[in-house]
C-alpha cells in the first residue's frame, strides 16, 4: 500500500505544479488547433463540392440556351436565360463580397434580360448576339474571381 500512496502523492504534486498546467494547456491548444484545421478543411471541401455542383447547374442552363439557339427553340433560350439570371441571385453565386463583383453580377443579369427579350421577340440573330454578350460576362467574371481569390492550400 505504501508504494501506492507514494504514486498518488507524486501525481498530486505533479498536478499542482504550474509547469504541468502550462504543458497540459499547450497540448490541449495544439489538439484543438488540429481539430479546428481538420474541421475547416472538411468544411472547405463541402463548400467546394457545393460550388462545383452550382457551377454544373449553371453550365446546364448555358447548354439549354445554346441548344435553343441551334434548333431555334425560343422557349428553351428564354428558360435557360431566366435560370441563369435567377442563379446569379442565389447565395451560392456570391463567391466574393466586393463592389466590382456585385457590378459584374448585375451586368450579367442585364445581359440575360437582353437575351430573354430577343427570345420573346423570336429574334434569332438578336438572341445569338445577346448570348455572346452573356458568354463574355461569364468569362470576364470568372477571370476576375480567379485573380481576386486567395490561393487555396
Amino acid at each position: 500500500m505504501r508504494s501506492s500512496s507514494r504514486a498518488t502523492t507524486r501525481i498530486l504534486a505533479t498536478a499542482t505544479d504550474p509547469g504541468c498546467w502550462v504543458a497540459a494547456a499547450a497540448v490541449v491548444a495544439v489538439a484543438a488547433g488540429f481539430a479546428a484545421s481538420r474541421l475547416t478543411a472538411a468544411d472547405s471541401a463541402v463548400q467546394t463540392d457545393q460550388v462545383a455542383g452550382f457551377m454544373r447547374a449553371k453550365l446546364g442552363h448555358s447548354q439549354n440556351v445554346l441548344e435553343g439557339l441551334a434548333v431555334e427553340d425560343f422557349d428553351l433560350i428564354d428558360k435557360g436565360a431566366q435560370q441563369l439570371s435567377l442563379a446569379s441571385e442565389d447565395a451560392s453565386w456570391q463567391v466574393l463580397q466586393t463592389e466590382d463583383y456585385a457590378r459584374q453580377s448585375a451586368d450579367f443579369r442585364r445581359s440575360c434580360d437582353s437575351l430573354r427579350k430577343a427570345a420573346k421577340a423570336k429574334n434569332l440573330d438578336g438572341a445569338a448576339l445577346a448570348w455572346m454578350e452573356v458568354t463574355m460576362k461569364c468569362v470576364q467574371c470568372h477571370k476576375y474571381v480567379r485573380d481576386e481569390r486567395p490561393p487555396s492550400n
